[in-house]
């Protein structure tokens, strides 16, 4: 790649006005004199553009070239066996063994029992998908410090964060060294870049110990989502729990369904950026985690890096959780494999150019 450096103006161009857009915050966490923020979920320009090229650079969404980022991230490129999942060594079903953590996270409580082993073996603060206090299931990051804020973090949101304006807020206004992060497919991808890419973003690279990556079929629009549900008789600010299991977005109340809709049903309130995303599984990060193809309160895990392998190590190590090995068959890795081809294809029609 040579000549001057795409610029914000091409990333609207390119990809916020394509619909390409993650809203995952890259663009904001990098920029080195704090020009760009999010309105709503999408960046703007909040000051002056000096065209040093950071944020087309460092966007997920922007000339992204999987094999390149695969060689510099584990080494080599996927195998044909790994086509669908993504580069890996190991997976396994496990879960958490404090009664406390599975009572207030999602399935079986993996990523929890992995942040808080983080913590307690010298990392400093790890940076999750909280709730804004002041909004109705308003996902925003938050930088944990310690278990209880990581416990407040803990479910799934299916909404979306910008989780890496969380990043550059942990580095550059906490003042974390070693942190860990969770977030979905794209912002795996956008945090490769920011690490390994073109304009390195030094700070944050040097900060990031551990990237949990989740696995992610599509995010909802909220402003659509909300709007959804309260047409269907539900308030969202009794709802405790979302969930989306047997083929159901479900909302929960007290440990108990009080709507349930066929995932066909709510297509519509995807977001459209996620129609041209193929990855499910969360390709690049270190660990990977989701509940299919898990017995029903087990996570299923997939081990990317050394670097994951030591951080499910140490929390099986300190009793923090259990592992028994994914089973083959449709239900267990075979479902996961077909979550992960399903995806990928309905990336590759969406990218089709359209008949005129």
């Amino acid at each position: 790649m040579s000549g001057k450096p795409k610029i914000f103006g091409h990333l609207l161009a390119e990809v916020v006005r394509k619909d390409l857009c993650v809203g995952c915050g890259a663009c904001v966490s990098v920029c080195p004199v704090n020009a760009i923020d999010l309105e709503g979920d999408k960046p703007k320009l909040v000051g002056q553009c000096i065209a040093c090229g950071m944020c087309y650079a460092n966007c997920p969404r922007a000339e992204f070239d999987e094999g390149e980022v695969e060689e510099r991230v584990f080494g080599r490129t996927r195998s044909e066996e790994e086509a669908e999942l993504g580069v890996h060594t190991k997976l396994y079903a496990v879960r958490a063994k404090d009664e406390g953590v599975l009572a207030r996270s999602q399935n079986g409580g993996a990523v929890t029992a992995l942040l808080k082993q983080f913590l307690a073996e010298g990392g400093d603060g790890v940076v999750v998908t909280g709730l804004e206090e002041e909004g109705i299931w308003v996902p925003k990051p938050v930088v944990a410090s310690n278990d209880e804020e990581i416990l407040e973090g803990s479910g799934t949101k299916y909404t979306p964060s910008p989780t890496l304006k969380g990043v550059g807020s942990a580095v550059k206004e906490f003042g974390k060294k070693r942190i860990a992060v969770v977030g979905t497919p794209c912002q795996m991808r956008a945090l490769r870049k920011v690490e390994s890419g073109r304009f390195i973003n030094k700070e944050i690279k040097d900060a990031i110990d551990l990237r949990i990556g989740l696995f992610c079929m599509e995010t909802f629009s909220y402003d659509s989502l909300m709007e959804y549900l309260r047409n269907e008789g539900v308030d969202p600010a009794e709802v405790d729990k979302f969930e989306v299991k047997n083929g159901r977005f479900i909302a929960n109340k007290d440990g108990g369904a009080i709507f349930k809709v066929k995932l066909p049903k709510v297509k519509e309130l995807v977001r459209p950026c996620c129609h041209s995303c193929g990855d499910f599984a969360s390709e690049f990060a270190d660990i990977s985690v989701g509940n299919v193809g898990s017995p029903d309160g087990w996570s299923t895990v997939v081990v990317r890096t050394e670097r994951g392998a030591e951080a499910l190590r140490g929390a099986e190590r300190a009793g923090g959780i259990e592992i028994e090995p994914v089973k083959e068959g449709k239900g267990g890795l075979g479902l996961v494999t077909r979550l992960a081809k399903l995806k990928k294809k309905g990336a590759a029609v969406a990218s089709e150019p359209s008949e005129k």
